[in-house]
C-alpha cells in the first residue's frame, strides 16, 4: 500500500500543465480580421435598418427581416471570435448569399469593391480558422 487513504486530495499545478499552444500571429490575424470584419458589417446593415425602420433612408428596401440577417452575422462572427470552422464557413456563405439577393433583385452591381474586401477578410477568416485547428491538432499528436 503506497498511498494513504486519509491524504487530501493533491491540487494540479500549472507547472504539470501540457504548455499552451502558441498560435502564430499570420493565422490569428486571419480570425481576427475576419471577425473585426464581421462587426462593422453588422455595424453597416444595423445603421441602414434603423434608418429604414424609421422612414427616412431606404435607397435598398430593406425590411424587418433585416434583423434576421444581423442576429445570424452577430451570432457566426462571435462564433469566428470564439475560432469556430462552422462559424467562418457560415460566415461566409451568408455574406455571399446576400450579396447575390440583393445584386440580383437591383440588376447592378453597387459596391462590388467593398464586397470583394469583404468577401477576402471572410475567406481570410475561413482559412485562419482551418490552419487554427490543424495547428492544434498537430501539438495534440505530440503530447
Amino acid at each position: 500500500m503506497t498511498s494513504n487513504p486519509f491524504q487530501p486530495p493533491q491540487a494540479v499545478l500549472a507547472d504539470s500543465l501540457p504548455p499552451s499552444v502558441v498560435v502564430p500571429e499570420a493565422i490569428a490575424k486571419k480570425i481576427k480580421n475576419c471577425w473585426m470584419a464581421g462587426v462593422v458589417s453588422i455595424a453597416i446593415t444595423l445603421i441602414f435598418a434603423l434608418l429604414a425602420i424609421s422612414g427616412s433612408f431606404n435607397p435598398l428596401r430593406i425590411d424587418a427581416w433585416t434583423f434576421v440577417d444581423i442576429g445570424l452575422m452577430a451570432v457566426f462572427t462571435f462564433g469566428v471570435y470564439k475560432k469556430s470552422r462552422t462559424c467562418a464557413i457560415l460566415l461566409l456563405g451568408l455574406f455571399v448569399m446576400n450579396k447575390a439577393l440583393m445584386w440580383t433583385q437591383s440588376g447592378q452591381t453597387s459596391g462590388l469593391p467593398l464586397a470583394l474586401v469583404f468577401f477576402w477578410l471572410y475567406g481570410q477568416g475561413v482559412v485562419g480558422t482551418f490552419q487554427y485547428h490543424k495547428l492544434l491538432s498537430s501539438r495534440s499528436a505530440d503530447v
